[in-house]
Protein backbone atom coordinates (compact mmCIF):
# COMPACT_ATOMS: atom_id res chain seq x y z
CA UNK A 1 0.00 0.00 0.00
CA UNK A 2 1.04 3.61 -0.55
CA UNK A 3 2.50 5.08 2.62
CA UNK A 4 0.54 8.34 2.47
CA UNK A 5 0.01 8.68 6.22
CA UNK A 6 3.70 7.90 6.76
CA UNK A 7 4.64 10.60 4.25
CA UNK A 8 2.42 13.10 6.07
CA UNK A 9 3.96 12.16 9.43
CA UNK A 10 7.50 12.46 8.04
CA UNK A 11 6.75 15.81 6.39
CA UNK A 12 5.23 17.15 9.60
CA UNK A 13 8.30 16.07 11.57
CA UNK A 14 10.52 17.91 9.09
CA UNK A 15 8.26 20.99 9.03
CA UNK A 16 8.06 20.57 5.27
CA UNK A 17 4.37 20.70 4.48
CA UNK A 18 1.13 22.55 5.01
CA UNK A 19 -0.91 19.96 3.12
CA UNK A 20 -3.71 18.25 5.08
CA UNK A 21 -3.99 14.50 5.49
CA UNK A 22 -7.55 13.67 4.45
CA UNK A 23 -9.29 10.50 5.59
CA UNK A 24 -12.09 9.20 3.38
CA UNK A 25 -14.52 6.72 4.93
CA UNK A 26 -17.35 4.39 4.02
CA UNK A 27 -20.02 6.04 6.16
CA UNK A 28 -19.79 9.84 5.81
CA UNK A 29 -17.96 12.77 4.24
CA UNK A 30 -14.13 12.87 4.22
CA UNK A 31 -12.43 14.49 7.22
CA UNK A 32 -9.11 16.20 7.67
CA UNK A 33 -6.92 14.18 10.05
CA UNK A 34 -4.61 16.00 12.43
CA UNK A 35 -1.06 14.69 11.98
CA UNK A 36 -0.12 16.48 15.20
CA UNK A 37 -1.89 13.73 17.16
CA UNK A 38 1.02 11.39 16.38
CA UNK A 39 3.48 13.74 18.10
CA UNK A 40 1.73 14.44 21.40
CA UNK A 41 3.70 14.88 24.59
CA UNK A 42 2.76 13.11 27.82
CA UNK A 43 0.60 16.00 29.04
CA UNK A 44 -1.46 15.84 25.83
CA UNK A 45 -2.53 12.20 26.14
CA UNK A 46 -6.09 11.15 26.91
CA UNK A 47 -7.06 9.58 30.23
CA UNK A 48 -7.30 6.24 28.42
CA UNK A 49 -3.76 6.51 27.09
CA UNK A 50 -2.37 7.61 30.45
CA UNK A 51 -3.97 4.57 32.07
CA UNK A 52 -2.62 2.23 29.40
CA UNK A 53 0.93 3.48 29.96
CA UNK A 54 0.51 3.21 33.75
CA UNK A 55 -0.63 -0.41 33.35
CA UNK A 56 2.34 -1.39 31.17
CA UNK A 57 4.79 -3.81 32.76
CA UNK A 58 8.01 -5.60 31.88
CA UNK A 59 9.20 -5.65 28.29
CA UNK A 60 6.80 -3.82 25.97
CA UNK A 61 5.93 -4.21 22.30
CA UNK A 62 4.35 -1.04 20.89
CA UNK A 63 2.52 -2.65 17.99
CA UNK A 64 1.70 -0.17 15.24
CA UNK A 65 3.85 2.44 16.95
CA UNK A 66 3.20 5.27 14.48
CA UNK A 67 5.60 8.16 15.13
CA UNK A 68 6.63 6.57 18.45
CA UNK A 69 4.90 8.92 20.91
CA UNK A 70 3.95 6.15 23.35
CA UNK A 71 7.27 4.34 22.95
CA UNK A 72 9.25 7.48 23.79
CA UNK A 73 7.22 8.11 26.93
CA UNK A 74 7.67 4.54 28.14
CA UNK A 75 11.39 4.67 27.38
CA UNK A 76 11.68 7.83 29.48
CA UNK A 77 10.18 5.80 32.35
CA UNK A 78 12.84 3.13 32.02
CA UNK A 79 10.89 0.50 30.07
CA UNK A 80 12.47 -1.84 27.54
CA UNK A 81 10.31 -0.95 24.52
CA UNK A 82 10.26 -2.36 21.00
CA UNK A 83 8.43 -0.20 18.45
CA UNK A 84 6.98 -2.25 15.59
CA UNK A 85 5.86 -0.55 12.37
CA UNK A 86 5.74 -1.23 8.64
CA UNK A 87 5.29 2.37 7.47
CA UNK A 88 8.59 3.62 5.98
CA UNK A 89 7.73 7.20 6.90
CA UNK A 90 6.99 6.33 10.51
CA UNK A 91 10.12 4.14 10.75
CA UNK A 92 12.27 7.05 9.58
CA UNK A 93 10.69 9.47 12.06
CA UNK A 94 11.08 7.10 15.02
CA UNK A 95 14.75 6.49 14.28
CA UNK A 96 15.40 10.21 13.98
CA UNK A 97 13.43 11.10 17.10
CA UNK A 98 15.39 8.69 19.29
CA UNK A 99 13.27 5.56 19.71
CA UNK A 100 15.87 2.96 20.71
CA UNK A 101 14.43 -0.27 19.29
CA UNK A 102 12.58 0.10 15.99
CA UNK A 103 11.57 -2.90 13.90
CA UNK A 104 10.31 -2.49 10.33
CA UNK A 105 7.99 -5.47 10.01
CA UNK A 106 4.38 -6.49 9.59
CA UNK A 107 3.10 -7.58 13.00
CA UNK A 108 1.87 -10.86 11.50
CA UNK A 109 5.49 -11.83 10.80
CA UNK A 110 6.81 -10.88 14.24
CA UNK A 111 7.68 -13.76 16.59
CA UNK A 112 9.34 -12.40 19.75
CA UNK A 113 7.43 -12.41 23.05
CA UNK A 114 6.78 -9.66 25.58
CA UNK A 115 5.23 -8.98 28.96
CA UNK A 116 3.01 -6.24 27.50
CA UNK A 117 1.74 -5.79 23.96
CA UNK A 118 0.44 -2.24 23.58
CA UNK A 119 -1.88 -1.39 20.68
CA UNK A 120 -3.45 2.05 21.07
CA UNK A 121 -5.35 4.59 18.92
CA UNK A 122 -8.23 2.18 18.24
CA UNK A 123 -5.78 -0.69 18.03
CA UNK A 124 -8.39 -3.38 17.47
CA UNK A 125 -8.88 -1.82 14.06
CA UNK A 126 -5.86 -3.79 12.87
CA UNK A 127 -8.09 -6.86 12.79
CA UNK A 128 -9.74 -5.27 9.76
CA UNK A 129 -13.05 -7.11 9.94
CA UNK A 130 -14.98 -9.12 12.48
CA UNK A 131 -13.86 -12.26 10.65
CA UNK A 132 -10.28 -11.13 11.16
CA UNK A 133 -10.68 -10.57 14.90
CA UNK A 134 -10.01 -14.17 15.95
CA UNK A 135 -6.77 -14.47 13.92
CA UNK A 136 -5.68 -11.08 15.26
CA UNK A 137 -6.25 -12.10 18.88
CA UNK A 138 -4.47 -15.41 18.35
CA UNK A 139 -1.48 -13.59 16.85
CA UNK A 140 -1.35 -11.20 19.82
CA UNK A 141 -1.63 -14.20 22.13
CA UNK A 142 1.48 -15.70 20.50
CA UNK A 143 3.42 -12.51 21.29
CA UNK A 144 2.76 -12.74 25.05
CA UNK A 145 4.97 -14.35 27.62
CA UNK A 146 3.34 -16.34 30.47
CA UNK A 147 1.55 -13.80 32.66
CA UNK A 148 1.65 -11.23 29.85
CA UNK A 149 -1.05 -8.78 28.83
CA UNK A 150 -2.46 -7.14 25.74
CA UNK A 151 -3.51 -3.50 26.35
CA UNK A 152 -5.72 -2.39 23.50
CA UNK A 153 -8.54 0.06 22.81
CA UNK A 154 -11.58 0.30 20.58
CA UNK A 155 -14.94 2.07 20.36
CA UNK A 156 -18.61 1.24 20.07
CA UNK A 157 -19.62 3.29 17.01
CA UNK A 158 -23.32 2.41 17.04
CA UNK A 159 -24.00 6.11 17.66
CA UNK A 160 -23.03 6.83 14.03
CA UNK A 161 -26.15 5.08 12.81
CA UNK A 162 -28.52 6.93 15.11
CA UNK A 163 -28.14 10.09 13.00
CA UNK A 164 -29.50 8.92 9.67
CA UNK A 165 -26.34 7.25 8.38
CA UNK A 166 -27.12 4.02 6.52
CA UNK A 167 -26.23 1.00 8.65
CA UNK A 168 -23.90 -1.48 6.89
CA UNK A 169 -25.23 -4.90 5.97
CA UNK A 170 -22.75 -6.78 8.16
CA UNK A 171 -21.40 -5.93 11.60
CA UNK A 172 -21.83 -2.20 12.18
CA UNK A 173 -18.27 -1.79 13.43
CA UNK A 174 -16.75 -2.73 10.08
CA UNK A 175 -15.73 0.39 8.14
CA UNK A 176 -13.39 1.25 5.28
CA UNK A 177 -10.90 4.09 5.04
CA UNK A 178 -8.69 5.68 2.41
CA UNK A 179 -5.98 8.34 2.86
CA UNK A 180 -5.54 11.34 0.57
CA UNK A 181 -2.39 13.43 0.74
CA UNK A 182 -1.02 16.10 -1.62
CA UNK A 183 -3.75 15.24 -4.11
CA UNK A 184 -2.86 11.52 -4.20
CA UNK A 185 -5.34 8.85 -3.16
CA UNK A 186 -4.24 5.71 -1.36
CA UNK A 187 -5.87 2.28 -1.36
CA UNK A 188 -9.02 1.57 0.62
CA UNK A 189 -8.46 -0.59 3.70
CA UNK A 190 -10.67 -2.31 6.27
CA UNK A 191 -10.82 -1.11 9.86
CA UNK A 192 -12.74 -2.57 12.79
CA UNK A 193 -14.44 -1.04 15.82
CA UNK A 194 -15.71 -3.58 18.35
CA UNK A 195 -18.30 -3.13 21.09
CA UNK A 196 -17.41 -4.59 24.49
CA UNK A 197 -19.95 -7.43 24.43
CA UNK A 198 -18.77 -8.66 21.04
CA UNK A 199 -15.14 -8.42 22.07
CA UNK A 200 -15.82 -10.46 25.21
CA UNK A 201 -17.25 -13.28 23.08
CA UNK A 202 -14.26 -13.38 20.74
CA UNK A 203 -11.72 -13.14 23.55
CA UNK A 204 -13.34 -16.08 25.31
CA UNK A 205 -13.32 -18.11 22.09
CA UNK A 206 -9.60 -17.38 21.73
CA UNK A 207 -9.00 -18.88 25.17
CA UNK A 208 -8.18 -15.57 26.82
CA UNK A 209 -9.65 -13.31 29.50
CA UNK A 210 -11.00 -9.77 29.13
CA UNK A 211 -10.99 -6.91 31.62
CA UNK A 212 -12.34 -3.46 30.71
CA UNK A 213 -10.08 -0.94 32.43
CA UNK A 214 -11.70 2.31 31.34
CA UNK A 215 -14.61 3.59 29.24
CA UNK A 216 -14.86 7.19 28.05
CA UNK A 217 -18.02 9.18 27.33
CA UNK A 218 -17.38 8.68 23.62
CA UNK A 219 -17.73 4.89 24.17
CA UNK A 220 -14.04 4.43 23.51
CA UNK A 221 -12.62 1.92 25.98
CA UNK A 222 -9.36 0.38 27.11
CA UNK A 223 -9.20 -3.40 27.52
CA UNK A 224 -6.69 -5.72 29.15
CA UNK A 225 -6.60 -9.18 27.55
CA UNK A 226 -4.61 -11.91 29.28
CA UNK A 227 -3.81 -15.58 28.76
Amino acid sequence: MKDLHGQAIRDYYRNQTTHPLVLHNSYDDPEEMSVEVFFREEEDLSVLEHLALIEAKGSVLDLGAGAGAHALILESRGFDVTALENSPGCIEVMKQSGVTKVIDQNYQEHSATYDTVLVLMNGLGLAGTLQGLTPFLRKCKSLLRPGGQLLIDSSDISYLYECGVDRPKGYYGEVRYCYEYKGEMGEWFDWLYVDQKTLATYVRQAGMQLEILHTEETDQYLARITL
